[in-house]
C-alpha cells in the first residue's frame, strides 16, 4: 500500500512554526491582509486554536503587520461588521459552524 496523501484544502493563511525553548508556536500569516496571529498547533482551521502574542511579535509589528490578539480572533460574529462577506462564504460559515472573526479570517474551507 502506498502512503495515503493529506487533502489540501484551501486556505486563507499560510503557517510557520517558530521553536524556542518553551516549546513550538505556529504563526499564521493571512494570505491576502497583513494581519498575523498565533496559534499552539497546525490545523486547517483555527477557530479557537488562538494564543497570546509572543513577546517576539512586535517584530512583525514593526514590519507593518498588524498582529491580532486572542481577544480580537476570539470576538463573536454578531459583534463584527460582516457586510463584506457573500452567500457563499455565509454558506461555509455555517456549514463549519464558524462563530469568531478568527475563524472567519484564518480558515481553510473547501
Amino acid at each position: 500500500m502506498g502512503e495515503v496523501e493529506e487533502r489540501a484544502y484551501p486556505r486563507t493563511f499560510h503557517t510557520a512554526p517558530i521553536v524556542e525553548h518553551e516549546g513550538e508556536t505556529i504563526v499564521l500569516c493571512h494570505a491576502y491582509h497583513p494581519w498575523i496571529a498565533f496559534s499552539q498547533e497546525r490545523r486547517h482551521c483555527s477557530e479557537d486554536e488562538f494564543v497570546v502574542p509572543p513577546p517576539w511579535a512586535l517584530i512583525f509589528a514593526s514590519a507593518g503587520f498588524v498582529v491580532l490578539t486572542s481577544e480580537q480572533l476570539a470576538t463573536p460574529l454578531r459583534y463584527v461588521n460582516t457586510d463584506v462577506l457573500s452567500k457563499s462564504e455565509w454558506r461555509e460559515i455555517r456549514y463549519y459552524g464558524i462563530t469568531t472573526l478568527g475563524g472567519v479570517l484564518f480558515n481553510a474551507w473547501d
